[in-house]
């Protein structure tokens, strides 16, 4: 969807109810109505409620077609496969015959074959769009059936959704139209915003939906589906840590690990992805006819019969990170061989199922406890080099977890911040990203990845944002494209 495409109203909210269908483990309401007006979809709590329910299908849900990997949500494991890909995480097994992937592997974008990041750019601003949606729809309605406690929370959810796609889009591409409206008018000729006022704007709607919504999941029926309070606070911490507001992100960290009546490590590393994970902090659900038990990663990592050969597998360097005895390595990662004397390789396996039907046994988790830890870790060594003791701390809490041998409260500073960002990529191995970002935001990405054989020869360190989608480039003469790519 380019961003300053011509669509009314009326039609983004027919839009949301239709795909909001799927969606009735959030809230049981009536059928809707033939035709949905502006007012109706916001005349009462529960038609509200399913407006809001529709933007998290969507999330999940987007456009998830029967086979391997389908997905063009930017958030249902394409912002994970891309960073995977541009990283040095992951090997597409099919080479050069998927272009789109491959190029993102041997780091060779340009204008032309950037196919997933344009998915990645359409699909994180039609949920800004719907999130924008339901923001002014509320603010919009009059009518007295929609009561001031779902005003506020729905609007507090809206916000963070923003925020999220947002920190993506931002971390993805950089500077960025910022689009607040669905009015068409004010958003059809946007122009880039900086990085730094996009992360403002993050930072705003996290901090305002913080104070919104529900410090519980009592809006979720319990299930950790709904963004509540303690998601915003998390979220928060890594925009912190991201931003350099490095004590911002310790006091955002240490109010969700305090929270221990709704959050807790996990013990059996295999509950960790489960439906309501007591270390989820937010998870989103997935219901498609064609995936009811398997999320995005669980449908594309996992193999499709027995004998096959995973679609994506782990780098050596990755396998080479963990002890043979690191739980995250017997617990989270597969092996495949296609014959007694071909090497084994290791591919993603934090999600168990995949296409199987019946009631879903995992959720999609969007963030969770264990990275709070890893946060707080990092922006204490980056506060202060003599915070060596409490990021050790954290760091063991998560190496304990694992079965891996405490670290040593003797080690340099430096040597701590090293031991952050390999706890980071073990921990969160295929997972949003992070190790793409990781990579960006340290100023490690360059020197790393243009000594990697595969991804040579490096052409320069532009490749290190994505080009904007050229379509939205024709579309809005005041959008430009990232330096660079216009070569190309």
């Amino acid at each position: 969807m380019r961003i300053n495409s011509r669509i009314s109203k009326t039609a983004l909210f027919i839009y949301i109810i239709s795909i909001a269908v799927s969606c009735k483990k959030f809230i049981e309401i009536p059928p809707p109505i033939d035709t949905i007006t502006t007012g109706q979809v916001f005349e009462s709590n529960a038609q509200a409620e399913w407006a809001m329910a529709g933007v998290y299908s969507r999330m999940i849900n987007d456009d998830m077609g029967p086979d391997l990997p389908t997905f063009k949500g930017f958030y249902a494991g394409l912002s994970n496969i891309a960073g995977s890909l541009s990283a040095d995480d992951l090997i597409n097994s099919t080479g050069v015959s998927e272009v789109d992937k491959y190029v993102l592997y041997i780091n060779a974008l340009n204008a032309q074959n950037a196919t997933l990041p344009s998915q990645i750019w359409k699909s994180a601003y039609k949920t800004i769009y719907d999130a924008n949606g339901v923001i002014e729809g509320i603010e919009g309605s009059t009518s007295p059936l929609l009561s001031d406690s779902v005003r506020k929370q729905l609007t507090g959810e809206a916000k963070a959704v923003r925020a999220f796609a947002y920190f993506y889009l931002t971390n993805f591409f950089g500077d960025l139209p910022l689009v607040l409206t669905i009015d068409f008018n004010q958003t059809k000729n946007l122009s880039r915003s900086p990085q730094a006022k996009i992360y403002q704007q993050i930072i705003k709607d996290l901090t305002e939906a913080k104070a919104a919504v529900a410090g519980d999941f009592s809006v979720g029926k319990n299930e950790r589906i709904r963004i509540n309070k303690w998601f915003a606070e998390a979220f928060l911490a890594r925009v912190y840590l991201y931003t350099g507001q490095y004590q911002d992100a310790i006091n955002s960290a240490t109010k969700v690990i305090g929270k221990s009546d709704l959050f807790f490590l996990e013990t059996d590393l295999n509950r960790v992805f489960i439906k309501n994970s007591n270390e989820a902090i937010f998870q989103l659900a997935q219901y498609s006819s064609e995936m009811q038990m398997g999320t995005p990663e669980g449908k594309t990592f996992i193999p499709m019969l027995a004998n096959y050969p995973p679609y994506f597998y782990y780098t050596d360097n990755v396998v080479n990170l963990f002890e043979n005895t690191d739980k995250r390595k017997l617990n989270w990662m597969a092996t495949y061989q296609e014959s007694p004397t071909s090497p084994i390789v290791y591919y993603p396996y934090k999600y168990k199922t995949s296409r199987e039907s019946g009631e879903p046994e995992e959720y999609y988790t969007v963030m969770r406890l264990a990275e709070l830890y890893l946060i707080r870790a990092e922006a204490n060594m980056l506060l202060s080099a003599g915070n060596t003791n409490s990021a050790i701390g954290d760091l063991n809490i998560i190496r304990q977890r694992a079965g891996v041998g405490d670290l040593p409260f003797t080690l340099t500073s430096g040597e701590v911040i090293d031991a952050v960002a390999e706890e980071r990529r073990r921990e969160l191995l295929t997972e949003g990203a992070h190790r793409w970002f990781d990579l960006k935001r340290t100023g490690k990405a360059s020197g790393v990845l243009s000594a990697i054989p595969y991804k040579q020869p490096w052409k320069g360190d532009y490749q290190l944002l994505y080009p904007i989608p050229k379509e939205e480039i024709d579309a809005n003469i005041r959008l430009t494209q990232n330096p660079q790519y216009n070569n190309f």
